[in-house]
């Protein structure tokens, strides 16, 4: 972020009140508000700030402050104050030779003292010109924290410059009347502290950067005399007085300066009171604080939008360049390469570390625009550092390079992109020149670095150039290996000591400096053992110390770059204070991607043991921090090393050589805790723990440099003045600037790159997992289009920390990747349709979902889940980067997610829950892999030359290959099977008869077996090995004495494939490949029994088995699934696949109650409910059919396919399988007035009563036969359905069915408003109206009407019938009201009724007449004629409940709509298009909801929301979008109630319910006191509301008498 950064000038004795006022209420208030309304900084030096003038700095010091202010800041960069004191003169630390000897004579002549001047000043020809030169000019500007050496010469030293200020008065004045001195020359001898700011900050300045900034001009009057003043006080009066008067006026006039001057009038007997002072700071507080908000105000409104360079690769680039200073051969040869033609292969620059590659290419990338100025060429520099990786500089180089490449992030395709920029730039385009700078800083965060990426060719307009250390020399060998035919490898050759003596007379000079020869013939033979242009620069910052009477020896120059950085940090602890200068450069070494000079000076406020050393005599104060004029004093002594970068727009300091990090990690954080401690106050910082007021312990211990005597409390609290860290900002509510609302808000960049990074270097696993969990931070994440970023957060995260929430979020997230990129405002809805079903299983991700409200603040326009339905259930698809060149050919699965492939090239991928890019496990060259198995989390890998690899998926440990005795026939031998138990590993091969064993992995023994080995089991100690062979047969081994105990046969010749051991009854189950199982007794070891047998009938072969360990044993083959209970050996259940399919694999989840289910040609997998013996879901598996299935421990489920591998978490499938949904397609959702509950009927026999509050199915209503038609009573007390002509009536409250009645010959039921009467339609038969409670009958209607409503006052049974519309009395059933069309050609094909008007009917006719009918006296108060008639299609005609607008008709992307109160025909064109032909659009109110299909066009494969429907509320008063909703699956029905509720039907027999929320109309269904919903459990029978056996009630229909 960009920063305001003021300089704050004033006399220091005269401001000492309006300053501390300041900094307490005024620049704290400034700085939140440049924060949250602009997000930028805002920064005050003051550089009187501490309270000893010691520390005060120097005149040079701070008027580099003040230009680096003028230079740097956004706005205004200079506050000045002028009071009623002038100042002391601000003596010139150095004076011309000449001038000095005159003003010494002069001095003589009149008699002063010249020993004194002599005394502070001294010559030095090593000055240009020759000049004498303070003698200590800092001597009492020491920093803090240092004690002097001296106490007693400090207080000499500080008595001599009064006197030195006097005579320098005297003697001055006499050599300008001399004429000796002019004027202007003088004035430096004059002129205060005070002045020379002023003067600085105004003069020479363009009007622009005058209008920057702000003066105040307090003029105290108090009456009295001026006698008793001192010539030197009078003089600085009169100088005060020209100040005042005439400068600071005349900018007025003349630039329009802002100069404001007030003026106190004083008791002569009072003066100027405390009180007084108090009331005018206040006063001065308010005006600076609206006068500087109004200049930041004007200042951000005229600052350009820049485009932001978030790597800051071309800030790096010039900073760089500019440091390249002498010419360097290799350039040529760089300008050759360049300009070449056909150059096929890389420019390769190797070289020793500091040997200057890096400013060497920058400077060729500055130049190479120069170079090929008629060629246009476009230039992209990337400089590595620790920060990068390989997939992020191959990212960030395709996206400049191609920007449609921004989605990708896949290393694999990032890998193609990148070659394909290099190979396949079109001729037409101008040519590419791409620079990498330090290939070999790249970390191994990707696997071993390879050079796979790098195109064996270049196309003929891309040029590349890489540099390389030589400290690598691995990388340089490799790279010639890659490019064998190549010349283009060149040494950079190290620079001439002259070349480096001559460049450092030149900077010395443009320092006004120089050496004696004598001085410079060492530094020459410095040059000859280190010609390092780093080491000159620091040679030079020592010289440019160096008098002409230092002396240099042979021992006086440190040699080597290390060395003398060192000792520069040496010199900066003497200065500064080591506390404050070690905590400083750990910080800015350890903060990611740099650190603000103002964050700076925040965490070293932080940091106790920097702040202890600030602690000022006498009461510690309730707010304190570090001064920012010590942390700038540090910085500029650092000027040159420490650079500003641009990174995401935010100019950090980092440091411009790697060596300088490298110093500061050997000398400060030597050690793991000290660099956990940096990382931690960083953390705490972005975190803003210590925001708002908040006051921070200070823990004070022995070993704290503390600069007072009194008595410090051990634990004390301190307000810190840090800002807050909100994840967004967005201004406060006092902000009154004008701006776009979208324009009001930006995401907290610092925080959100630098809080993640820091929490997990401090080790604070937990709060990063917390971090990783909050929606704030999520959506701040994405609305900084940082989602790539956030994606590596969450899978590096779950691996340490909420391992299954954090995959589940990440595989959320990502399948939603394409919509949260283009619109981050949908995060919330995307949580909740996917989600908020999910929150049972981790009740932990909850804060996720459900964002945290103030008290009583409702939340914006939206629509948001009450009622979620399940989705489908989420999965990682984790790719193989070579599976489309070579197939999976064997896998093997582990408890903790883990999953290993073989393909069929030999190489083998590594594959992980929550992480969508397998990594390839690391081999060497010549070797590959042939078989993979598994046990608990080890794996076990075959090669082609017998080689075995085991890879421990529990621990973070590279591949560990074992040794085994040869074998015969070992070549490409295939594992068969591996078992773990303890130390000990039991490994067996197909199609031999060996087991070898592995102790503390070294092959300790081999058992021999008679046949071919299939299934090897143990013992819990694993002393005792169980071997199933090929031939039926079983033998026993104790292996620690290499001898086999026992061998029996189960059925010879059938191999054995499993063997289940039972602990403790001496049990051993056997099952062969036939399906059949043997249960044998072995208490008795040496003497097998065989207790029980099931024999199969068939001879069909098993494809697998599974076992938990309850004694429930699953057996699977091609045409049916057995349930075996080893126990009671018995078959328990059995399954068939569906008709026409057949069984490939199937598995228990840990619990068995799923059996999960693999099927031939089948592009999902089935999972069947064991209890109920119902399949209950299905799981896509992307369109790819699964070859395999693995049980990953009791967690996981993996899919195999030929390319990729899909990793599920079995809670997810066991929630989603348990919840509540008919498996058939929702026709029917009803609901009561007050929107507790409501029900959905499919077809079935079952109604179902959902409870929208719990989120949870009360229960189901059973009928016999299935549901023709029901509806609920108004009050939700009763519900009224038809099942195969019969009605029931069930009290909702109790389910009881109250009345069965039979006979009625209905096809359909209405309810009354007030839920007294129901009527039952018929279509063969009468229509009657009964009683609901009683039953009893009330009449009979027998006119047959179509498309039958209940009046809203309960009156009439309006329907149509032979084209009328007839109102039929409910009391009498006899017509009462009739409406026909005035044009008897005509015919009525719709109508509805309002809601809020019960005595008007709205009547649309096949013509397209639109008619507004009056029912109770029968007379039609309007009439609309529609321009066409098939705008209105009956089976869609729907009604407000006002009135006030009708929808008429329904076409792909657009719904017409009839505006009743304006006559006008409308039409809403939808978000993409309606689905037919289910009708899923309904009007309420003043708000229109429908269901449609998203137009976007999906970038992402994974991204399924375009797939599926989005709910839509438009508000019909201005046709504004209220809200959206992306439904996770496909809706069969949908209505929506008054109180704005909407109820959807999906096709899987699920209900979801949602609330619209409408802030500006005032409307919402929105309840702060809400739960979040729940998953219902699995149906049980007392959920289940039986009917009647036995109608309680028949209707008979007697026939008419005549008398």
């Amino acid at each position: 972020m960009a920063c305001v950064q003021v300089y704050l000038c004033s006399n220091p004795e005269d401001s000492v009140v309006e300053r501390r006022l300041l900094r307490q209420r005024v620049f704290p208030r400034l700085r939140e508000y440049c924060r949250r309304t602009y997000g930028v900084e805002f920064r005050v030096i003051d550089p009187y700030e501490a309270a000893d003038p010691k520390y005060w700095p120097a005149q040079q010091e701070r008027l580099q402050i003040l230009e680096d202010c003028r230079k740097n800041s956004l706005g205004p960069f200079f506050v000045g104050f002028v009071g009623e004191q002038y100042g002391n003169a601000n003596l010139p630390q150095q004076i011309e030779a000449s001038e000095f000897q005159c003003v010494l004579q002069v001095c003589q002549r009149m008699g002063l003292r010249t020993d004194i001047l002599e005394r502070c000043y001294q010559r030095d020809e090593n000055a240009i010109p020759p000049s004498f030169c303070m003698v200590n000019p800092t001597g009492h500007f020491e920093q803090a924290g240092v004690q002097q050496a001296n106490p007693t010469e400090e207080n000499n030293w500080c008595k001599v410059l009064p006197e030195v200020r006097r005579i320098l008065h005297y003697v001055v004045d006499q050599c300008v009347q001399e004429g000796t001195l002019t004027h202007d020359k003088a004035q430096k001898y004059f002129h205060s502290a005070l002045e020379n700011d002023i003067r600085y900050a105004y003069e020479n300045h363009s009007t622009e950067d005058i209008a920057r900034c702000l003066c105040y001009v307090h003029k105290i009057i108090i009456p009295r005399k001026a006698n008793g003043l001192s010539p030197e006080q009078q003089a600085q009066l009169h100088r005060l007085s020209q100040l005042r008067v005439n400068f600071l006026p005349s900018l007025v006039t003349s630039h329009k300066a802002l100069v404001y001057c007030t003026t106190t009038k004083c008791n002569r007997l009072q003066g100027y009171t405390p009180e007084m002072r108090l009331n005018f700071a206040a006063g001065l507080s308010e005006q600076l604080h609206t006068d500087l908000k109004r200049l930041i105000d004007h200042a951000v409104s005229k600052e350009r939008t820049v485009t932001v360079d978030e790597s800051g690769q071309k800030d790096l680039c010039n900073i760089f360049s500019s440091l390249y200073k002498i010419e360097r051969e290799e350039v040529k040869h760089v300008k050759s390469y360049l300009r070449g033609k056909n150059t096929r292969f890389p420019f390769i620059l190797n070289g020793t570390p500091c040997s200057g590659k890096t400013v060497l290419l920058a400077h060729c990338a500055s130049q190479a625009s120069v170079w090929l100025k008629d060629l246009d060429p476009e230039i992209i520099v990337y400089f590595i550092d620790v920060n990068n990786s390989l997939r992020k500089l191959l990212k960030d180089i395709c996206a400049r390079v191609d920007s449609s490449s921004t989605s990708v992030n896949s290393i694999f395709q990032l890998k193609e992109n990148f070659k394909r920029l290099l190979t396949s730039r079109s001729p037409s385009k101008n040519p590419l020149v791409l620079i990498i700078d330090g290939l070999d800083q790249l970390p191994k965060t990707d696997g071993e670095l390879d050079l796979t990426c790098l195109p064996e060719s270049l196309a003929s307009n891309v040029k590349l150039l890489i540099s390389s250390t030589s400290k690598r020399p691995a990388i340089l060998a490799t790279l010639k290996m890659f490019y064998p035919d190549s010349t283009l490898f060149y040494e950079l050759q190290p620079v001439e000591s002259k070349s480096c003596s001559q460049l450092m007379t030149t900077r010395l000079q443009e320092s006004n400096r120089k050496i004696t020869s004598g001085q410079q013939m060492y530094v020459n033979q410095a040059f000859k053992k280190c010609p390092v242009l780093l080491y000159m620069e620091l040679l030079r910052r020592q010289a440019i110390h160096w008098n002409s009477e230092f002396e240099i020896t042979e021992n006086t120059l440190v040699q080597e770059v290390h060395n003398n950085i060192v000792l520069m940090f040496d010199d900066l602890e003497k200065k500064h204070g080591k506390a404050l200068v070690s905590k400083a450069l750990s910080y800015v070494t350890l903060a990611r991607n740099g650190i603000t000079a103002i964050e700076l000076t925040d965490v070293l406020s932080c940091d106790d043991e920097v702040l202890a050393c600030f602690l000022p005599p006498g009461d510690v104060p309730l707010t304190l921090r570090v001064p920012e004029v010590f942390v700038e004093s540090l910085l500029l002594d650092l000027k040159g090393f420490l650079v500003l970068r641009n990174i995401l727009g935010t100019q950090t300091l980092f440091w411009v050589n790697s060596h300088f990090p490298l110093v500061v990690c050997k000398r400060y954080l030597c050690s793991e805790e000290t660099s956990q401690k940096i990382n931690h106050v960083l953390s705490d910082y972005f975190s803003g723990i210590w925001a708002n007021g908040k006051a921070k312990p200070l823990i004070i211990n022995k070993d704290m440099e503390i600069p007072t005597s009194s008595d410090v409390p051990q634990n004390i609290y301190i307000d810190r003045q840090v800002p807050s860290q909100p994840w967004t900002f967005s201004p406060p509510f006092y902000s009154s600037t004008a701006m776009t609302p979208s324009a009001r808000t930006y995401p907290n960049l610092r925080k959100l790159h630098l809080l993640s990074f820091h929490l997990f270097k401090s080790g604070r696993i937990e709060e990063l997992g917390n971090q990783m969990i909050s929606q704030e931070y999520l959506q701040a994440m994405l609305q900084a289009v940082q989602a790539d970023e956030l994606f590596l957060w969450l899978e590096r995260t779950s691996q340490l920390v909420f391992p299954r929430e954090l995959q589940l979020l990440h595989i959320i997230l990502r399948s939603s990747a394409c919509l949260l990129r283009n619109n981050p405002a949908f995060l919330p809805t995307v949580l909740q349709a996917k989600l908020l079903p999910f929150l049972s299983v981790f009740p932990t991700l909850g804060e996720c979902v459900n964002l945290a409200r103030p008290k009583g603040m409702l939340p914006k326009n939206e629509v948001y889940t009450v009622l979620p339905p399940i989705p489908s259930v989420p999965f990682t698809h984790c790719t193989l980067q070579e599976s489309t060149a070579s197939q999976v050919m064997q896998s093997a699965g582990s408890p903790c997610g883990t999953v290993v492939v073989v393909l069929e090239n030999g190489a083998a991928w590594v594959c992980n829950g929550g992480i969508f890019e397998g990594f390839e496990l690391t081999k060497s060259s010549n070797l590959k892999f042939t078989s993979v198995t598994s046990s608990g989390n080890i794996f076990l890998l075959s090669t082609h030359c017998s080689k075995l690899v085991l890879l421990d998926a529990g621990v973070n440990v590279q591949p560990q290959e074992i040794q085994s005795q040869h074998r015969e026939n070992s070549e490409n031998a295939i594992l068969e099977g591996v078992l773990v138990s303890g130390d000990k590993i039991f490994v067996w091969w197909r199609g031999q008869n060996i087991v070898s064993v592995f102790v503390d992995r070294e092959e300790h023994t081999q058992l021999h077996c008679t046949y071919e080995i299939i299934c090897v089991s143990c013992s819990v100690d694993g002393d005792i090995i169980y071997c199933g062979q090929n031939e039926g047969s079983v033998t026993v081994f104790d292996w620690p004495n290499g001898k086999p105990l026992t061998t029996f046969t189960c059925l010879k010749d059938i191999p054995l494939i499993e063997i289940i051991r039972s602990e403790g009854d001496g049990m051993i189950t056997c099952v062969d490949q036939a399906g059949n199982v043997f249960a044998w007794n072995l208490e008795i070891i040496t003497e097998p029994v065989l207790v029980d047998e099931i024999l199969c009938r068939t001879k069909e072969k098993v494809l697998n088995t599974d076992y938990k360990g309850d004694n429930i044993l699953l057996i699977c083959k091609r045409q049916q699934m057995q349930l075996i209970d080893i126990h009671q050996i018995g078959v328990r259940d059995q399954f068939n696949p569906p008709r026409g399919k057949k069984f490939k694999q199937a598995i228990m989840d840990q619990n068995s109650r799923f059996i999960l289910a693999l099927l031939c040609n089948c592009p999902f997998l089935l999972v069947w409910n064991c209890a109920s013996g119902q399949c209950v879901l299905s799981l896509d598996t992307a369109n790819c059919q699964a070859s395999k299935l693995l049980k990953c421990g009791a967690t996981y489920l993996a899919a195999i396919t030929s390319v990729s591998v899909l990793i599920w978490d079995m809670d997810l499938i066991a929630a989603s399988a348990l919840a509540p949904k008919s498996g058939k397609r929702v026709e029917m959702v009803a609901f009561g007035s007050h929107g507790e509950s409501c029900y959905s009927a499919d077809g079935s026999e079952l109604v179902w009563k959902w409870a929208i509050s719990d989120g949870k199915v009360e229960g189901c209503f059973l009928h016999q036969g299935s549901v023709e038609s029901m509806s609920v009573s108004g009050d939700g007390n009763y519900l009224v359905s038809i099942a195969r002509g019969d009605i029931y009536v069930w009290d909702t409250n109790s389910g009881k069915n109250i009345h069965k009645i039979s006979g009625s010959q209905a096809y359909k039921v209405l309810i009354t408003s007030k839920g007294n009467s129901g009527v039952a339609l018929s279509e063969t038969g009468p229509s009657r109206v009964w009683k609901l409670q009683s039953g009893k009958r009330i009449c009979s209607i027998h006119h047959h009407l179509r498309n039958a409503a209940i009046s809203q006052e309960s009156t009439f049974l309006l329907g149509l019938n032979s084209g009328k519309l007839l109102a039929v009395s409910l009391w009498s059933g006899n017509i009462s009201k009739c409406f026909s069309c005035s044009n008897k050609s005509d015919v009525v094909v719709a109508f509805h009724s309002l809601l809020d008007h019960p005595n008007y009917v709205i009547v649309a006719s096949a013509s397209g007449t639109v008619y507004s009918w009056r029912l109770t006296e029968d007379t039609i108060c309007r009439q609309f004629k529609l321009p066409d008639s098939s705008l209105c299609q009956p089976e869609i005609f729907s009604l407000s409940s006002d009135g006030g607008y009708a929808i008429l008709s329904i076409s792909e992307s657009t719904i017409n709509i009839l505006d009743f109160s304006n006559s006008k025909l409308c039409s809403l064109r939808t978000e993409g298009p309606v689905p037919q032909p289910v009708v899923t659009v309904c009007v309420s109110g003043q708000y229109v909801v429908y269901t449609c299909f998203s137009s976007l066009v999906c970038h992402t494969m994974s991204c399924d929301l375009h797939e599926k429907p989005m709910l839509v509320v438009i508000r019909l008063t201005d046709g504004e979008t209220v809200g959206r909703f992306y439904l996770c699956k496909n809706p069969s029905t949908l209505t929506m109630s008054e109180d704005l509720f909407v109820y959807v039907g999906f096709e899987d027999g699920s209900v979801g319910v949602y609330a619209v929320i409408d802030t500006k109309m005032g409307k919402t269904s929105w309840k702060e006191e809400g739960q979040s919903p729940t998953l219902l459990c699995p149906l049980d029978e007392q959920l289940i509301w039986s009917p009647l056996v036995n109608p309680n009630l028949t209707w008979v229909e007697l026939p008419l008498q005549s008398f």
